[in-house]
């Protein structure tokens, strides 16, 4: 619902329905009709969930190293709090808690 009323919505520098078209090749209301009804989210949703509810999202991928590496941040001015996840396998995202939280 929030993607779908809010095409233009500026996310790094580029409205909302320009990331659904080069990710989807379709619309902002098709693609949102489309992930009502059984989508899994991915990088649209988390930049929506961002601005929706003012948080930060940050997305990590395990590193080489055997620690986690950052890959992604969808900011928000004065977030109340910043959600960590892990980008697991190229299909699945699980909550990642930072050492010392």
């Amino acid at each position: 619902d929030f993607i779908a009323k809010n095409p233009q919505l500026e996310i790094a520098d580029s409205p909302l329905c320009d990331w659904v078209k080069w990710d989807s090749q379709c619309s902002v209301t098709t693609y949102a009709r489309r992930m009502a009804v059984g989508g899994w989210g991915g990088g649209i949703e988390m930049a929506a969930c961002s601005r929706l509810h003012g948080v930060n999202v940050h997305v990590y991928e395990r590193s080489s190293s055997g620690g986690f590496k950052r890959i992604s941040c969808f900011d928000v001015e004065a977030p109340s709090k910043t959600l960590h996840v892990l980008y697991c396998g190229g299909v699945h995202y699980n909550v990642l808690v930072p050492a010392g939280q």
